[in-house]
């Protein structure tokens, strides 16, 4: 009876808004378990797993003894990283990129993102973002890069570039660290191999954390 209770609760969704984007389709904040998720491209992309995936991150970073002071997102979505690096670095200050306004939007909406006090969000395209931060004479550095970037279940092979991750390691502190998110299941296997060897000619350290079906990838300065 409990698995069928389970099973009913997880397929029969209940669709609490639908949003045509000109960037991801289809949007749609669903409700799973009496909870609100956004759904794009037929994948979770809040709460959940995801929720999962960035408390195994930051309480990595947490053990590993890392003093966050300045956060950049790229990929900021519903926010799910950015809570959990306000639990546990209240100080923070913390920039997310999230190239749709309409997920900021459910975001704030559905997800009580407002309730990050030191998130300053830009609506903008991450490498685009990257590149302009790069270019200015006076840059902002960060401790901790976040790159979480999907358009349904791909991530741009802009953000798999080695000037990409070049430009990445420039916003870092010496002891900084990037946390990229990939799938890790099937064909994702081989181009998450493909993302590592990138990473390995740019950054010093390279360590790996496997998450049901996501593995994160750790680069060191």
């Amino acid at each position: 009876m409990k698995f069928k209770y389970w099973w009913r609760n997880f397929t029969q969704k209940e669709v609490l808004k639908e949003i045509n984007s000109p960037i991801n389709g289809l949007i749609q904040i669903i409700k799973v378990f009496d909870k609100p998720r956004l759904m794009i491209g037929g994948m979770i992309q809040s709460g959940g797993l995801v929720k999962k995936i960035w408390e195994k991150a930051i309480n990595k970073i947490v053990k590993d003894d890392l003093k966050v002071k300045n956060a950049l997102i790229i990929g900021l979505g519903c926010g799910d990283c950015a809570f959990q690096i306000q639990k546990n670095f209240p100080k923070a200050k913390m920039t997310g990129v999230e190239i749709d306004k309409y997920v900021v939007e459910s975001a704030k909406c559905f997800f009580d993102l407002a309730k990050v006090k030191k998130l300053k969000i830009s609506i903008a395209d991450g490498v685009k973002f990257v590149d302009k931060k790069v270019k200015l004479k006076s840059k902002e550095k960060f401790d901790l890069i976040i790159v979480d970037v999907y358009l349904g279940q791909e991530m741009p092979k802009s953000f798999k570039t080695k000037k990409f991750f070049k430009n990445l390691k420039k916003l870092m502190l010496k002891d900084g660290v990037v946390i990229i998110n990939h799938l890790f299941f099937k064909d994702y296997k081989k181009k998450a191999k493909k993302t590592i060897e990138t990473l390995d000619k740019v950054f010093k350290t390279i360590k790996l954390q496997r998450i049901a079906s996501n593995l994160l990838i750790f680069g060191y300065v």
